[in-house]
Parts: structure tokens; C-alpha cells; sequence
């Protein structure tokens, strides 16, 4: 990945044992753990959680925020609550320990009921920590826990209020998911539908900051960070349109990257959630050059498509798959005689094409980004004993031994930045209906559905980097019609359209 890579810590018994000790714990799929939600918590304590979910929308409305976190400090909700977030602590913990070796004071702002301090305090004992948050009885949890866990290195306060100044000096603050609270604020739009660029507004950028509060609270952190401190956060700003807004606020404030930014992956019972970045800057910039990154973050593989059975067959048929580039054969035990290809479709996609003599039938469509991935692969198969073989299938195809799809599927469907890239190279493409809409509020939404060499498409995107292509087959373009007017009616119902231009 782009922007740092994102890195996945290998397990670390300590620290697996750290979170446990909290009473947290690791679930890899949603019904064991609401099974265990439910034997452990009260109808009560249910409805309690629900009704302050919805009163704090998303993290915007103040009073119902910290009414939320002083109920998640109590035991058992705790406990359970926070074992969801399991990987997250683990993650986020992994990153940042060792980037707090040099401190002498560090400030945790946002610090909840203190699983991050405590365990940054317990790996730095000649550190000194003062974790702050505006719930009291998170802090009252944290007190606890750090005279439990016998941690003289570490102090809690309360901090109600964001404008109230701070005390002390530190050379190292931290904020873990507490700067950014308005978890739906989508950020600042891109210029149009076309690009994800965004222009510089100084008016539009001062006013979400006041109104997120960001403002406050920057200014409250860099009154009480020293000279050359360090700011470390790690806010939801994967959404481009969040984090572009969050690095122009911070240097706007004349803070410089020090180190390249590192998204961060960790699952949510089972959920793989990709968050971040996780931030490090100073008033004083590193000798080597960090630049802010405004570009899409980028999986490998990101724009992979898989599809079997009849859909399979026809969209390799129109990709050209009796003409591939590369070719591999082999034999298995049982499945019998079966071939893998490679080939490029018009210098917009590559797909690789896998067919056995036993009725299988798998196609894995890509951009040309991929196509160092495919001929990766080619070379990875030539020689696959009857077991890699099966392996390779599960891989690519999952439970592909069922074989088949629903044949309304699409032929190829990308949700992610990279559908922006294909859908430009699309070849002889020719718009047969489209329509543009605004909201009101900055948001525009274009929907087009048309022809390219061979393929019907859909495309949809909007000025908060959504994107969505979807190829099909002529067989499959009464589907495809059918899409786009749902799409159309959906934009209708939230937007007002834009007539196009002559």
C-alpha cells in the first residue's frame, strides 16, 4: 500500500495478555460475540447503549458522548464493549510503543478509561504519562487500574471542557480517535465529480474546524507541546475527504510530518477495518523530506474482480481468453487436465482465466495496475502439486467447488478509488444516459450508464471519492438498466439534478 504501507503486527503474547487482563476478549466472528454480549449483559444495559448510540450521533453530540463513555466504564459493559475493539488496542499499541522511547513526558489526550496509558506507562517506566479525558468515571476506571497495575508513572485527570487551557509541558502528546470526534463529517469535497483533487478554501477549511472543534482542541495540545515535540494521532481519516481536511489543519499549524504516515489494519469480529493514518509531526521538520500525501490510499489487488460458472464463461469470451498472453497446463489427480491463462483486455484490464477438465469454470479480472500480480501468479502455478492446486482455487475463488453464480451478477464491480482509473480507460466508450446531481451541500453525484468495446457499463461517482464501475455483457444490460434507474431515483429523492451542459 501507498502513504507508509499498511502494516500488520505479528502476535505478541504480552501484549495479548496485557488486553486480556482487562478482562477483554478476542472474538473472530460477530454471533459468538453477541452470544456472549447478551449472556453477559443486562436488557437494561442494552437499551442504555442503544439509546446513547443514537443520542450521540457519532460523536457530535457532547453531552450524549460522555454520558456514552461514562456507561462503557462500567463493569462488565467494559469489558464487553471494548473486547470489539480488540485488534484495534493491539494494533494501535504495537505502533506506538516504540515511538515513545525518547519522551520524558507525554501527555495521552482522549485517553478513555486508560487501556492505551496504562500499557504505554507499564513498557516505559522512566516515562512520565498524564492520560486526560472528559469522562469522570473513565478517569475513576483509569485510576483504578493504574494503582492495581502499581504504575507511579502514570496520573488521570478529568478535562470537561475543551477550551479549558491545559497545564504542564510535553514532548510527546498522543491522541488516539479523540481530535476528530465527528465521525460523520464526510470533510471537504473534491472539486468535482471527475477528480479527487481538492482546491485550498481557507474559509471552508476554518469553518469545519470550528465546527468539528477541532480548532479547540489543536489549540489547547499545541499550547502545552514544547518547541520540538511530537504530536502522535490516529484519527478515522482514512476517507480522503477527512484526511485531507485533518493534515491541511495540521499544517496549517506549521506541524511537519516526521515520518510517513502508516494506515493501519486491524478486524472488528471478523470485520477487516482499515483506519488512519496514524500521524507523527513536530514544529520542527525531519531532515529528510516527509511530504502530505492528498492521493487515494491503494490496496494491492484492490481492483480484483472474481466471478464463475456461465458469467465466467461470457465475460472471458469477450475478453478475448482464446488469446492469451501467457498459458499454463497441468494435470490433477481428480479435477483432470486444467489450464491457466493470462491475457490484457484493450490496455484497461487484465484477467486471468482458469477452466479443469472437471467443469470448473473461473475468471479474476483486474486493472492493469495488477498485471505485475498476474504474471506473479502465472509463475507460481507452473509446477503446483494436486493439493496447491486446490489451494490456488480457494484462493482466487473461495468455495469453488459449488461453481456457480447468480447470472445477474455483474461481469466485473469495483466500489473502490482504483473503478476511477478503469472507467477512464475504457475504450470507444459512448455515453447512452447520465445525470449529475447536487445536494445542496457541496455533494455531487454523476450516474452514466453506456457502451464500450464489448461491454455495457455503469458508472457512479461522487465529489466524496465514491466510486463504482460495473461491466456486463450484452446479455446482462437489462440488469444494468434496471441499476441505473434505481440509482437515478435514489439521487433524485436526496438531490436536486443538474441539468447538463449544451
Amino acid at each position: 500500500m501507498e502513504g507508509g504501507g499498511n502494516i500488520r503486527q505479528e502476535p505478541d503474547e504480552t501484549l495479548v495478555q496485557y488486553l486480556k487482563s482487562w478482562g477483554l476478549r478476542k472474538f473472530h466472528d460477530e454471533a459468538s460475540y453477541y452470544e456472549w454480549q447478551r449472556d453477559t449483559l443486562s436488557q437494561q444495559d442494552l437499551q442504555d447503549l442503544h439509546a446513547l448510540v443514537e443520542q450521540r450521533q457519532g460523536g457530535e453530540n457532547e453531552e450524549a458522548d460522555v454520558q456514552f463513555y461514562d456507561l462503557l466504564a462500567q463493569p462488565p459493559i467494559l469489558s464487553v464493549i471494548y473486547s470489539q475493539r480488540f485488534d484495534y488496542f493491539f494494533q494501535i499499541g504495537s505502533h506506538i510503543t516504540p515511538r515513545l522511547s525518547s519522551a520524558d513526558h507525554v501527555l495521552d489526550f482522549g485517553c478513555g478509561v486508560g487501556i492505551l496509558t496504562c500499557l504505554f506507562a507499564q513498557q516505559h517506566p522512566k516515562i512520565q504519562f498524564v492520560g486526560i479525558d472528559r469522562s469522570t468515571r473513565s478517569i475513576t476506571m483509569a485510576r483504578v487500574e493504574a494503582k492495581k497495575r502499581q504504575l507511579p508513572n502514570v496520573q488521570f485527570q478529568v478535562i470537561q471542557e475543551a477550551n479549558i487551557p491545559l497545564v504542564g509541558l510535553y514532548d510527546c502528546i498522543l491522541s488516539t480517535q479523540a481530535l476528530l470526534q465527528s465521525e460523520r463529517e464526510p470533510g471537504l469535497p473534491s472539486r468535482n465529480w471527475r477528480t479527487f483533487e481538492r482546491k485550498w478554501d481557507s474559509f471552508q477549511q476554518e469553518a469545519l474546524e470550528t465546527r468539528t472543534g477541532l480548532t479547540m482542541r489543536l489549540k489547547a495540545l499545541l499550547n502545552v507541546l514544547t518547541p520540538a515535540g511530537r504530536l502522535l494521532c490516529f484519527e478515522k481519516t482514512w476517507n480522503l475527504g477527512r484526511r485531507i481536511f485533518f493534515q491541511r489543519a495540521l499544517s496549517g499549524r506549521k506541524l511537519f510530518p516526521i515520518s510517513e504516515p502508516i494506515p493501519c489494519s486491524y478486524h472488528e469480529l471478523g470485520e477487516m477495518k482499515i483506519d488512519g493514518p496514524l500521524y507523527e509531526v513536530s514544529p520542527v521538520p525531519a531532515s529528510r523530506q516527509v511530504v502530505w500525501n492528498e492521493d487515494p490510499y491503494r490496496e494491492d489487488g484492490e481492483s480484483l474482480y472474481r466471478c464463475v460458472g456461465t458469467i465466467a464463461e461470457r465475460m472471458a469470451s469477450e475478453l478475448g481468453v482464446g488469446q492469451p498472453l501467457e498459458k499454463v497446463n497441468g494435470q490433477h489427480s481428480t479435477l483432470g487436465a486444467w489450464t491457466v491463462c493470462f491475457g490484457v483486455w484493450e490496455q484497461a484490464l487484465v484477467w486471468s482465466w482458469c477452466e479443469t477438465a472437471a467443469g470448473f469454470r473461473g475468471l479474476m479480472i483486474g486493472s492493469e495496475q495488477e498485471k505485475n500480480q498476474f504474471l506473479h501468479l502465472i509463475e507460481q502455478i507452473r509446477h503446483l502439486s494436486d493439493l496447491a492446486f486446490e489451494q490456488f482455487l480457494e484462493a482466487c475463488w473461495g468455495n469453488w467447488r459449488e461453481g456457480t453464480q447468480d447470472e445477474s451478477s455483474p461481469g466485473y464491480e469495483n466500489h473502490l478509488p482504483s473503478a476511477q482509473s478503469i472507467y477512464e480507460s475504457l475504450p470507444c466508450k459512448v455515453i447512452q444516459q447520465e445525470s449529475t446531481f447536487n445536494d445542496g451541500e457541496g455533494k455531487q453525484m454523476h450516474i452514466e450508464v453506456g457502451t464500450t468495446k464489448t461491454f455495457r457499463y455503469l458508472y457512479r461517482a461522487n465529489t466524496f471519492d465514491q466510486r463504482q464501475i460495473v461491466l456486463m455483457d450484452e446479455k446482462g444490460a437489462d440488469t444494468l438498466d434496471a441499476y441505473f434507474q434505481e440509482s437515478l431515483e435514489e439521487a433524485r429523492r436526496s438531490s436536486q439534478e443538474i441539468p447538463p451542459t449544451v
